[in-house]
């Protein structure tokens, strides 16, 4: 009977050195990874395959961060021993992997930054005592939106801030959005809706109904880099010797908007003030 050939003895540095070339791959095959779900996290958003809840909640601040900080460690272990262990080689693989890793990890921090500093909302307006509702038109285009629009909203069941579920939208826009307030100008109605309707299309909206003798307008929002959908309600009516304007801004998809409505309901306020 034959006998097997005996492995050959290895001595501890080269033990060593197999574990090293081992751990510097997995790091940065781990560190390749968190940037992919980072990566996906947009894509996925951008295509709607899912909504910016899952992109934001699930990849850009669980998955991604996860698998960055393991291959930190394990990149970081392969890098001391590639100084310390001959031959000195790996060190390469162990540095991309430490620094893919940073990347992602400070990716990941400002993105959990921009959650904590925005309630979880996605809905804001400037007068929730006459609520602002969308009309047929606008209506059928978010038939298949997942936020309802409502009279009356209220913070949705959520991770980020759980002690808000419940609370009326209009006392967390009154706490948190100070642009959300109505525009009081001079002059007639169909100058007020004038400023209105060119502070929108300057914002770049895209305009659906245009009722200058209803004094509505209802347009469609779409964030630059996301492609994120939201909707936006203009209504212009008469307030003492001027017009009031008012402003809803919704999004389609995702409890929390990152402050998008807000920033935009400011911006359009300020415009149509300028205007």
């Amino acid at each position: 009977m034959t006998q097997a050939p005996a492995k050959p003895h290895r001595s501890p540095m080269q033990t060593v050195a197999i574990a090293r070339k081992h751990t510097a791959r997995t790091a940065l095959l781990l560190a390749v990874l968190a940037v992919l779900a980072l990566g996906f996290a947009a894509v996925g958003v951008h295509e709607e395959m899912f909504d910016l809840d899952y992109a934001v909640g699930t990849l850009a601040v669980g998955w991604a961060p996860d698998l960055a900080v393991v291959a930190a460690i394990l990149g970081g272990l392969a890098f001391l021993a590639a100084i310390l262990v001959p031959p000195r080689r790996d060190r390469i693989a162990s540095l991309l992997a430490l620094a893919l890793s940073a990347g992602v990890l400070a990716a990941a921090g400002q993105v959990r930054t921009e959650v904590a500093g925005h309630p979880p909302i996605h809905d804001v307006a400037t007068d929730w005592t006459d609520p602002l509702m969308f009309g047929a038109k606008l209506s059928a285009a978010r038939a298949g939106a997942d936020n309802r629009v409502e009279a009356a909203p209220r913070v949705q069941a959520q991770p980020q801030a759980p002690n808000l579920t419940g609370t009326p939208i209009a006392e967390v826009n009154a706490r948190t959005c100070p642009g959300a307030v109505p525009v009081v100008v001079t002059g007639s109605l169909q100058a007020a809706y004038d400023k209105a309707r060119a502070a929108m299309v300057r914002d770049g909206l895209v305009l659906v109904t245009e009722n200058p003798a209803g004094g509505r307008i209802e347009a469609t929002a779409v964030t630059r880099f996301l492609k994120l959908k939201g909707d936006v309600l203009v209504r212009i009516k008469p307030e003492g010797a001027g017009a009031r304007i008012d402003i809803r801004s919704v999004s389609r998809m995702g409890i929390a908007d990152l402050g998008e409505n807000c920033r935009r309901v400011t911006r359009l306020r300020t415009l149509m003030a300028r205007e």
